[in-house]
């Protein structure tokens, strides 16, 4: 196993009655707070008055976030063994567009996620 693939959903509500754009602008990925990289995804349209979701996708070099966090990397093993759980945290940016204007969102957000089935 060389790369992690993490999908996730963001969900939103869009009590308005106008729709709009969503672009998703570099949201960094941290793992126990280790940055393993960023997730993408395509321009989406924003229903009016809807909830909906976007699917984030990215894809993540085992190598080359061993080589960048030897250290720390060890604590956050030892504690998924201890645990059975990761903390994951996406931070970033997601932009609304309507036309000419355009509005930044920022994203900070932390989930815990469990390695049982």
């Amino acid at each position: 196993m060389r790369e992690i693939t993490l999908n996730a959903d963001a969900i939103f509500d869009n009590p308005n009655h106008l729709g709009g754009k969503l672009s998703v602008e570099d949201i960094h990925v941290f793992v126990d707070n280790i940055d393993v990289g960023t997730i993408s995804a395509q321009e989406f349209n924003v229903p009016a008055k809807s909830e909906f979701s976007i699917p984030l996708q990215g894809t993540f070099s085992l190598s080359k976030i061993y080589e960048e966090n030897k250290n720390s990397l060890l604590g956050s093993v030892l504690k998924v063994i201890q645990t059975d759980s990761l903390q994951i945290q996406y931070k970033g940016v997601i932009r609304y567009h309507l036309g000419n204007f355009s509005y930044p969102y920022q994203i900070d957000k932390q989930q815990k996620v469990s390695l049982k089935k």
